[in-house]
């Protein structure tokens, strides 16, 4: 009775053992894949950029309003034109394309840039943002995860040392590329829509100045910590969303505004 016992628990634990190690197989494989993506979006990049990096084009078939697509993301453009974009944040993992779908606003929460299933989902822009208005709020939505990957290095931004380290966020849209600086960091949640409280991501196109000095007004309030920085209408702006576990339905955003150039960083206690 013994040894059938001692039988089974080994059996038991090869078992586990087994799919603990198919499991983790599989995410490395994932992994290694959605890498192997994002390598060849960058290759593609490099390809349809000229040898200044500059020089813009409007693809046969494809108007872009009064804009020209970058001549180096008109190939991967080409390709799948739910492409809108590039974001990064030096010194991070944030490096990634920019999709915007076109109805169905959940789609990039679980599939990767290429429309494959993952559980990397993509970086992507609400449905309802104007790539055509520059000067508006570019919502952008990502995964958190612990490993800092997708939207998970925006967690750092709680602390005011490591946005003062990191204060600079380059995004492109097609049509423009654009340098953006870290405004506000503040904690919100998903609301139920009977709730009649400020709701962040109501605010994708905003047409008025009023509801531009509401957005940057309640943003500032329910910031971590003062940037010293601020913005006026007509400001282009983007915010950055993804999930927080403060709280159910928690959510981290990030906003910045756009700068023609970085401005010398200093604190906003410091001295002339």
């Amino acid at each position: 009775m013994g040894k059938n016992k001692k039988s089974i628990l080994s059996i038991f634990f090869l078992v586990i053992l087994i799919l603990s190690s198919v499991l983790l197989l599989k995410e490395l494989a994932e992994e290694y894949q959605y890498q192997a993506m994002q390598d060849r979006l960058k290759h593609q990049m490099a390809e349809g950029t000229d040898n200044d990096g500059n020089g813009s084009t409007n693809p046969s078939g494809n108007p872009a309003g009064d804009g020209l697509i970058l001549k180096k993301y008109r190939e991967v453009y080409e390709k799948n034109q739910e492409f809108a974009g590039w974001i990064r944040i030096e010194g991070t993992l944030i490096d990634y394309p920019v999709m915007k779908p076109k109805t169905d606003n959940d789609f990039y929460l679980t599939h990767s840039p290429e429309g494959t299933k993952s559980k990397y989902g993509a970086i992507y822009l609400d449905v309802n943002s104007d790539l055509h208005n520059s000067k508006n709020n570019y919502l952008i939505y990502g995964h958190y995860f612990r490993d800092g990957s997708m939207f998970g290095s925006l967690e750092n931004y709680k602390e005011e040392n490591y946005f003062k380290e990191h204060p600079y966020i380059a995004f492109d849209t097609i049509y423009e590329e654009g340098t953006y600086e870290i405004m506000a960091v503040f904690l919100s949640s998903v609301y139920q829509k009977n709730q009649d409280v400020f709701k962040y991501y109501q605010y994708t196109n905003i047409t008025s100045e009023e509801a531009f000095n509401t957005y940057v007004s309640q943003i500032k309030k329910m910031a971590l910590y003062d940037t010293g920085i601020t913005a006026e209408y007509g400001d282009s702006l983007i915010t950055l969303s993804t999930c927080d576990y403060w709280t159910e339905n928690g959510r981290l955003a990030v906003v910045a505004r756009k700068v023609s150039v970085p401005e010398e960083k200093t604190s906003p206690n410091s001295e002339n």
